[in-house]
């Protein structure tokens, strides 16, 4: 059983993940407030404040990043900046306070986003996208990349592709991107896989509901981690004519 402390876990995909973690491992979230719902360990930390992250990891073996820039005013200037400060310099901040107090290995959220088109047949080695989300994200998987080096860490970035609650995924009918969202059932069984694959380095996968393969490549997912999507949406009876 790891000792787990997960930064950013009151956010969305927190949501998604805690429930399975914690009946497997020891989870402490650490964020600016406790997660809903969460009666377990919950530290106070900030991302931009390195000591706050030390002391949230005094104590555990791995660090899970789910911190996320903010949603709000959406491609403005101070979102951009946001992005940056959130998805790269806290996760700097973040990787080398857990190696300073003897965390070795991460889990780290990333996005499929990364890529200006992530549905396309062949995909680049690293992303190519120009927004400031998925460009920011792209600089993140190069921090994680160097930590590893840097601090000896072993560490996963999961490249999520529309991380949904199930019920949410279940409803969701944009035809655009609907067969490969996620549920986040799916979602959670991708983190605790990667918290437990015996990987070292640093490596990536793409994480999404596509279990039909058709758009997505799931091949790293299956290999590293022993993962495939199981959730199935339910059929739906057609309406009778009136």
């Amino acid at each position: 059983m790891a000792r787990v402390t997960v930064v950013g876990g009151a956010g969305d995909v927190g949501a998604l993940v805690l429930p399975l973690l914690s009946r497997h491992h020891t989870v402490r979230v650490a964020d600016l407030r406790p997660a809903n719902g969460w009666h377990g360990d919950y530290v106070s930390a900030d991302v931009a404040d390195p000591a706050s992250l030390r002391t949230a990891c005094e104590g555990s073996d791995t660090l899970i990043f789910l911190a996320m820039g903010t949603k709000r005013d959406w491609d403005s200037a101070e979102w951009a900046r946001n992005q940056f400060a959130v998805n790269v310099e806290g996760l700097y901040s973040a990787l080398r306070a857990a190696a300073e107090v003897g965390v070795r290995r991460f889990v780290h959220a990333s996005t499929a986003s990364i890529f200006a088109d992530y549905r396309a047949p062949l995909l680049p080695a690293t992303g190519d996208a120009v927004d400031a989300y998925g460009l920011s994200k792209t600089a993140a998987e190069l921090v994680c990349a160097a930590a590893t080096r840097e601090h000896d860490l072993s560490g996963i970035s999961l490249r999520l592709v529309g991380p949904l609650a199930d019920e949410d995924w279940q409803d969701y009918d944009d035809p655009h991107s609907r067969d490969v969202m996620t549920a986040g059932t799916d979602v959670a069984q991708a983190f605790l896989a990667a918290l437990e694959a015996p990987t070292t380095g640093y490596r990536t996968c793409m994480i999404s509901g596509d279990h039909t393969g058709d758009h997505i490549d799931l091949a790293d997912a299956r290999e590293l981690l022993g993962w495939r999507p199981l959730a199935r949406r339910e059929a739906t009876t057609p309406r009778e004519n009136a």
